[in-house]
C-alpha cells in the first residue's frame, strides 16, 4: 500500500511538473496566440459559470438522490455543500480528495458506512462513462453524417467504454453473507447498496436524466468557451470534445486532473481540428472560471458542513451517554 501510495505521488508530481515547464515554454514561443484571451467579454464569462455552476448544482441533486434512495435525506444547503467542497478539493487536493470528504461527512453525519458510499460512487463514475461514451459516438456519428473524418481509434474507444460500462451496471452481484468478518461484511455492504439503488428504477431514470443534463452543461460550457476565443468547432465535435474533456477527469492523479484533461484536449486537436494553442486557451479559460467559483464557494461550504458536524457530535455523545 505503501509503495503504490509512493507511485501515485510520484506520478502526480512528474504530470504537474512536466505539464507546467512545458506549458511555461509553449506560451513563451507562441505569445501571440494567446492574444483571443484578452478579448474574452462579461457575457461570456458569465455564461461560463452559469454553466458551471449548472454542473456544480446537478452533482449535488445526484448525491441527493443517491442518499434519498438509499433511505438518507439530504438538505438542499447540505448536497449543495457537498457538491463544492468535494470539488474544492478535488482541484485543489490530489488524488480526488473530494471523495474523501464526502465519504467522512456522511459517515459522521448519517452513519453511512463507507463500503456503501464507494458503492454510490462506483455507480455514478459508470453513470458518467456511459452517458459521456454515447455523447462522444453521437458527436462522431454527426461529424461522419456531414461527411467529416472519423477517427476509427477514438471510435472503438468510446464504444468499448459504453459496453464496458453498460455491462458492469448490468451484473447483479450478491455477496450476502452469515460471514461478517472484515471484509467480508464490507463487501456485503458494498453490493447491498448497488443492488437497493439499481433496484429503484425511479431513482435509477432520475439519474441518468441528472446525468445527461450534466454532460449537456459540459457541452455548453466548452461551446462558450471556444466561441469566447474566436475559435470555430462545430456542434458536432463539441460534443466529442466536451465528452472526452469529462471522461478525462475521472483520472484523478492530479489536482482537477490538471495536464490530464489538457493533454487529451490536444490530442484531439489532431482529430477535431483546433491548435494546441486553442487547446490550452479553451482549458486554461474554463478552469479559471472554475477556480474563481470554488475559492468563493468552497471554503463557505466547508466551513458549513463542519459547523454541522461539530453540532452533530454534542448529540452523539449524549446518545451514547443516555
Amino acid at each position: 500500500m505503501a509503495d503504490a501510495a509512493m507511485l501515485r505521488r510520484f506520478l502526480s508530481i512528474t504530470i504537474l511538473v512536466g505539464f507546467l515547464i512545458w506549458v511555461a515554454w509553449y506560451v513563451r514561443g507562441n505569445i501571440e496566440a494567446f492574444a483571443p484571451i484578452l478579448d474574452v467579454t462579461w457575457l461570456d464569462g458569465l455564461n461560463l459559470t452559469l454553466a458551471f455552476l449548472a454542473i456544480m448544482i446537478g452533482n449535488g441533486l445526484f448525491i441527493s438522490i443517491v442518499s434519498s434512495a438509499l433511505g438518507i435525506r439530504l438538505t438542499c444547503r447540505e448536497y449543495t455543500s457537498l457538491s463544492f467542497a468535494s470539488s474544492f478539493a478535488n482541484f485543489f487536493l490530489p488524488f480526488r480528495g473530494g471523495a474523501g470528504i464526502r465519504a467522512l461527512y456522511m459517515s459522521r453525519m448519517h452513519s453511512f458506512p463507507v463500503a456503501e458510499f464507494l458503492s454510490t460512487l462506483s455507480i455514478m463514475y459508470l453513470m458518467h462513462s456511459v452517458i459521456n461514451g454515447l455523447l462522444a459516438l453521437t458527436g462522431m456519428g454527426l461529424i461522419a453524417a456531414k461527411g467529416g473524418p472519423v477517427d476509427l481509434s477514438l471510435t472503438v474507444f468510446f464504444g468499448f467504454i459504453v459496453v464496458a460500462g453498460s455491462a458492469a451496471m448490468l451484473i447483479d452481484f450478491d455477496l450476502e453473507s452469515a460471514n461478517r468478518r472484515f471484509p467480508l461484511a464490507q463487501l456485503a455492504r458494498f453490493t447491498r447498496a448497488s443492488r437497493t439503488l439499481r433496484g429503484d428504477r425511479q431513482s435509477m431514470f432520475r439519474l441518468w436524466l441528472l446525468m445527461l443534463v450534466m454532460a449537456l452543461a459540459t457541452v455548453w460550457q466548452c461551446r462558450t468557451a471556444f466561441h469566447a476565443l474566436s475559435i470555430p468547432l462545430p456542434w458536432a465535435e463539441v460534443f466529442v470534445y466536451a465528452a472526452s474533456k469529462n471522461l478525462a477527469t475521472l483520472i484523478g492523479l492530479t489536482p482537477g486532473a490538471l495536464g490530464v484533461v489538457e493533454l487529451v484536449s490536444i490530442y484531439l486537436g489532431s482529430v477535431l481540428g483546433y491548435t494546441t494553442a486553442d487547446a490550452l486557451s479553451v482549458q486554461g479559460l474554463i478552469r479559471a472560471v472554475a477556480i474563481v467559483v470554488l475559492l468563493l464557494a468552497g471554503p463557505f461550504a466547508i466551513l458549513y458542513l463542519r459547523r454541522r458536524l461539530a453540532a452533530r457530535a454534542p448529540l452523539r455523545a449524549d446518545s451514547v451517554d443516555a
